[in-house]
């Protein structure tokens, strides 16, 4: 019951910035692009950084890696959803929101809710190959909504200063240089303002849609699938790092498991809202996820610990 109450304590007050957005955006028709171009610019490469320098390289290479694979091998069920109940949604939309997990705003709180710091170079390290994934391919992904060419696309993500932070970051580190102290306690207020500016954006969003109008019953099949192959993927992934590497211990594999619980990035929303395309459908996936998520991720954290 600790665990749900650390949960409740630390993650379910983001959800309040999701309803606010919803609210602000019926009364006042309040423009979002301000505040995905403020989070893309600023915000996230600052956390990209800070987080980065923090991380101990060897581990980040062995956990990062097996998120990216996770992300990478994610858009097969993706195209399979996509053709058997995903009919409505574009196709590099799902296989964005398949892909990219909500490591950074959602992943965080959970583990400090379950392990405090102990476990954070681990979340870490996650966060990093999901960002190293998201903001490469998953902004591709996203930009290819649009309808231009993979040449454009591919353009648009050297767009973002997300790719150059992780590269900074990581000769930063391996030169041993680190931040002012001061930079940490800075970066825990960033956080709070990533979170809660990414909910408060899904809900501005939410906030444009028809929700009669929703297909719920192929939706749910769709979140259905990405749950499941996310945790079979995951739990092989796991399984052939303890018999091939060895460098995670029993915690961390079952905290790697857990990660095939945690909903769509909302940076598919900030993508979306930045480039002005399938905001709404994009808004609707991150939005259900967050939601089932808020149930799916404490049951789970009761099963593995």
């Amino acid at each position: 019951m600790e665990v749900l109450q650390e949960l409740a304590t630390k993650v379910l007050p983001l959800y309040t910035f999701m309803l606010l957005g919803w609210a602000v955006k019926k009364k006042w028709d309040l423009n979002s692009r301000w505040i995905s171009k403020s989070l893309l610019f600023v915000f996230i490469p600052f956390l990209i950084i800070e987080n980065l320098l923090k991380a101990d390289l060897e581990e980040t290479a062995v956990i990062g890696s097996i998120i990216f694979i996770l992300a990478f091998s994610m858009n097969l069920p993706a195209i399979l959803g996509k053709k058997i109940v995903g009919k409505d949604f574009d196709g590099n939309l799902v296989k964005g929101a398949f892909s990219y997990y909500n490591i950074g705003w959602f992943g965080i709180p959970i583990v400090m809710a379950l392990f405090g710091e102990k476990q954070m170079p681990l979340i870490i390290s996650a966060y990093v190959g999901n960002a190293l994934y998201g903001d490469t391919i998953g902004f591709f992904l996203m930009s290819r909504t649009k309808g231009i060419s993979a040449k454009e696309a591919v353009v648009n993500v050297f767009k973002i200063p997300a790719i150059y932070a992780c590269a900074v970051a990581i000769g930063m580190n391996v030169a041993s240089i680190q931040l002012p102290e001061q930079a940490e306690d800075v970066a825990n207020i960033v956080s709070w303002v990533v979170s809660s500016l990414g909910m408060f954006l899904i809900g501005l969003t939410l906030g444009t849609i028809a929700f009669k109008k929703i297909a719920y019953k192929s939706l749910s099949k769709l979140m259905g699938l990405r749950y499941l192959a996310g945790a079979v993927i995951l739990l092989a992934l796991v399984f052939i790092e303890k018999s091939f590497v060895g460098v995670l211990d029993e915690d961390q594999s079952m905290l790697m498991i857990l990660m095939a619980s945690f909903p769509i990035a909302a940076n598919l929303v900030v993508f979306a809202s930045f480039l002005e395309t399938e905001e709404e459908n994009a808004a609707i996936l991150v939005g259900l996820s967050s939601i089932l998520s808020l149930l799916l991720t404490p049951a789970l954290s009761l099963v593995l610990f």
